[in-house]
């Protein structure tokens, strides 16, 4: 299989795992994906970055947020008086 591009998520994962070695911190949904595509091997060190994960951070290949996905990444927002978006005017 060859990855066409990949999320966010992923490529915050790739370049996390490029910068600091082997990891055996990562997500199970996205650890699944990059490994279903090749883009990580797991190793005695914990998963690793290859070659073609290499290649994939290079290309610069990295799907944008969706504006519902933008919206659920957002901190709650107490509803207060100071924070409505009108005024009342009377």
């Amino acid at each position: 299989m060859t990855c066409r591009s990949i999320t966010v998520e992923e490529h915050a994962a790739l370049r996390e795992i490029e910068d600091t070695g082997p990891s055996r911190k990562l997500n199970a949904r996205v650890r699944g994906r990059l490994a279903l595509y090749r883009l990580i091997e797991e190793q005695p060190q914990g998963w690793a970055i290859t070659r073609l994960g290499r290649e994939m951070l290079v290309s610069g290949r990295i799907e944008p947020l969706s504006p519902e996905a933008i919206l659920w990444s957002l901190p709650p927002v107490l509803a207060t008086a100071q924070n409505m978006a009108w005024a009342d005017t009377d």
